[in-house]
């Protein structure tokens, strides 16, 4: 979990802006099963500030997977995560 800089950012699941860290959406790990090359996910496109906490949990999760276990944060994520790509909405159920 890679940190992020201290400036005005908040977890995209949870609000917290406490221990920022940097979270691939769709996890590097499970590219394959997706069917999108490594280097899809490997970038800007695919990353969202996220607490230390809530990044921990979702660790390789899904997107479909952590919503579940936490569907309260699906909103926030929709408004907050705005530079997602077109493969990563796809995969995470966005439109």
């Amino acid at each position: 979990m890679k940190r992020i800089g201290s400036h005005k950012r908040a977890c995209v699941y949870c609000g917290s802006d406490k221990q920022l860290t940097v979270d691939h959406v769709v996890p590097l790990s499970r590219a394959r099963e997706f069917g999108v090359k490594r280097s899809v996910l490997d970038n800007q496109s695919n990353r969202v500030a996220a607490c230390a906490a809530c990044n921990a949990e979702k660790g390789a999760l899904s997107p479909h997977e952590w919503f579940a276990l936490h569907p309260e944060y699906r909103e926030r994520f929709q408004r907050e995560a705005k530079y997602l790509s077109n493969a990563v909405r796809r995969i995470a159920g966005l439109k």
